[in-house]
């Protein structure tokens, strides 16, 4: 990103907190009142807060589509320990193998898995007869289930992930874990008639 679209970026979240002002614009700040300041400083928190756990679901999703803790401090301006440190336990997937995760010694684990190449795994796995259970990093979990299953990959950012995990649990659809910025869904396939 350049130092323009920075600026850009910098100006629109200015804005954005300015805009939650009663009369939404920077002239209003000339008469602004102590209530007026404190309606400020609650948008630029809430801004602040998002701003931090959306740093976190990126970096997860970056290191999910193959970014290396160099490529994640290298963009952040700080050394690969530095990142690791930072965000190695932002992650937001519990690994499925933990001894209480009730799904024993038959998980079968896909790894070197990242944005490009899980969808074709996740419906090998499938064909095969395996159902997602979980991820992390770089990996996929199954457990077999001796018949074919349907498993997918959903993109959704924050606002709209619980509409869309409702939808699909509408629609059948067993949610079985989150990576920001996908939702993962699995079902028993159709059997043939």
């Amino acid at each position: 990103m350049n130092v323009s679209a920075e600026n850009e970026l910098r100006g629109g979240v200015a804005d954005l907190v300015v805009g939650q002002l009663a009369g939404g614009s920077a002239e209003r700040l000339d008469t602004a009142e102590p209530n007026d300041f404190r309606q400020l400083i609650r948008a630029a928190y809430v801004v602040a807060d998002e701003a931090g756990h959306s740093l976190h679901r990126w970096v997860d999703a970056g290191r999910h589509a193959g970014l290396s803790w160099s490529d994640v401090g290298e963009v952040l301006g700080v050394s690969r320990q530095a990142a690791q440190q930072r965000f190695a336990g932002s992650s937001i997937l519990a690994d499925p193998l933990t001894p209480d995760s009730g799904h024993g010694a038959d998980v079968i684990c896909r790894t070197g898995m990242t944005a490009f190449n899980e969808v074709t795994a996740l419906e090998e796995e499938g064909r095969k007869g395996n159902q997602l259970v979980g991820a992390a990093p770089l990996k996929l979990y199954f457990v077999p289930r001796g018949r074919p299953w349907e498993n997918i990959r959903v993109t959704a950012l924050a606002l709209h992930g619980a509409a869309v995990i409702k939808r699909y649990e509408g629609e059948g659809w067993t949610h079985a874990v989150t990576w920001y910025p996908f939702h993962y869904f699995t079902r028993p396939a159709p059997t043939p008639e």
